[in-house]
């Protein structure tokens, strides 16, 4: 993260040659090239930080400067994939936003964060079509954050915290502390899953299976853990829980998703 197009590039050359030792050995992988790289790296977007080419998307969404940056985008995409071509012999896919228009020409497998923003049904549904050509489809993100209202703000789920206090405390959004909700998180993974998997689409990965620097606790305010889409709960170091092996507890979307594989196997 944080990376220049050139960094980036050697980057991938040098993950790409380990990748390919661990598939002569028999491991059957897919190589992802990169996420979301406009905002996660640099050269598409304007901005040194995350947070500058985050306000240069929400500034731009709509403007033309989104055509000259997608072009950047498939440029330095494309020398990923020549790299890659040349030193890994396997799948290929890329995580692109939906911001992203990317020349999925490049790779193998159309890769996608799908969030559900609120919208209704259909339209989430509807969004997919864009996608749609020869190759498979996989949703490479999809989830929600743990306190109530969660669901409906979708990939936005995390901005409600907007800081911290001195003494740990969260800042949030309207000066409220979010209603901790694990249930409305397992609900929309499963809905999410369902829909998905009515849309024929290749496959689906939950976001996300732990976020430790985002730790539960009991404490009025401390609960950082509400606005990660985290599907198990880490602990502060202070907290001897944090020592065990495993230094987490399964949150009811981890269960939830657990039953909804398990109905899918059956269904095989």
């Amino acid at each position: 993260m944080g990376a220049n197009a050139e960094e980036t590039i050697l980057y991938m050359t040098e993950a790409a040659i380990a990748a390919e030792k661990l598939r002569m050995q028999g491991i059957e992988l897919v190589f992802i090239a990169g996420c979301e790289y406009s905002i996660f790296n640099k050269d598409v977007f304007q901005g040194e930080t995350l947070n500058e080419r985050l306000k240069f998307l929400i500034t731009n969404a709509e403007s033309s400067e989104m055509i000259t940056a997608n072009k950047k985008l498939n440029e330095i995409l494309t020398e990923i994939s020549k790299v890659l071509r040349n030193h890994f012999n396997g799948t290929v896919t890329y995580a692109s936003g939906t911001w992203e228009f990317v020349d999925w020409d490049l790779f193998d497998i159309i890769g996608i964060d799908y969030y559900r923003n609120g919208e209704p049904e259909q339209q989430y549904i509807d969004g997919l079509q864009r996608y749609k050509n020869s190759k498979p489809i996989f949703v490479m993100e999809v989830g929600s954050c743990t306190y109530e209202g969660a669901a409906a703000r979708g990939a936005g789920g995390y901005t409600v915290l907007q800081g911290t206090n001195p003494d740990g405390t969260g800042i949030y959004e309207g000066g409220k502390i979010p209603i901790r909700s694990e249930k409305e998180q397992a609900d929309y993974i499963e809905t999410q899953i369902n829909i998905l998997k009515s849309t024929g689409i290749e496959g689906v990965f939950i976001y996300v299976f732990s976020f430790p620097i985002m730790p539960f606790s009991r404490e009025e305010g401390k609960d950082m853990d509400m606005t990660s889409y985290s599907l198990v709960k880490s602990y502060p170091k202070q907290d001897t829980r944090s020592q065990m092996i495993p230094n987490w507890e399964p949150k009811e979307a981890f269960q939830r998703l657990a039953e909804v594989y398990g109905k899918m196997a059956k269904e095989k």
